[in-house]
């Protein structure tokens, strides 16, 4: 009997032993051959303490759970590409970190949306009510967020190398091959359209 046959027994019938059996080698060798037995041992095996990692960065543990979950879907989707180098176990800790600091990262953008649009967008505006308590702030955050998803895909990267990657518009110009107007009119255009898309949140002043 081949261990593949082994392995598809079912898991209920596998003790703590017998899953201890199996090394990473093994377990990866299985998992390329779509053994979805081998990739459940790998699950049980490193999901919590892949939790636990993750907390370790992220302020709520749903939201290390989440990360966690989409390392292992990956895992399976990729299984057939896969690339580890030193070990299973290091390569699930480093996606770990990897996507935590993604996320983090991404979360600092959404942060540095909220204090542009304050500081600059709104300069000639006041908010219709404090932007104090976290339901008004989330509010504020997903509308500044959506806005500026909408607007058209040029206009947006151009917006997001001027405002937040800091460049110049004739940086952005050359990177682009574009002339240094388009970035003015490009500019212009995703401010107007972001005002708009926030107006609920301001009053005149």
């Amino acid at each position: 009997m081949n261990t593949m046959i082994t392995l598809a027994s079912p898991m209920k019938q596998m003790t703590a032993q017998s899953f201890d059996n199996f090394d990473e080698k093994e377990l990866v060798t299985l998992l390329q051959k779509d053994n979805i037995y081998a990739y459940e041992l790998i699950f049980r095996r490193y999901y919590v303490s892949l939790c636990g990692f993750a907390t370790r960065f992220m302020q709520h543990p749903e939201d290390a759970e989440e990360i966690v979950q989409n390392i292992f879907l990956k895992l399976w989707e990729n299984k057939d590409t896969i690339q580890i180098h030193l070990s299973l176990k290091s390569y699930l800790f480093r996606a770990t970190y990897n996507a935590c600091n993604n996320e983090l990262s991404h979360d600092r953008i959404k942060k540095r949306y909220i204090a542009y649009a304050k500081d600059t967008l709104l300069k000639n505006e006041c908010f219709s009510d404090p932007v104090t308590d976290s339901l008004a702030y989330k509010e504020l955050n997903d509308a500044i967020t959506e806005a500026i998803e909408r607007l058209p895909n040029s206009c947006k990267d151009i917006f997001k190398m001027s405002r937040f990657d800091g460049l110049k518009y004739a940086e952005i110009a050359s990177q682009l091959n574009i002339s240094v107007k388009t970035v003015e009119t490009q500019i212009s255009r995703a401010l107007a359209k972001l005002r708009e898309g926030l107006k609920e949140f301001m009053v005149d002043k």
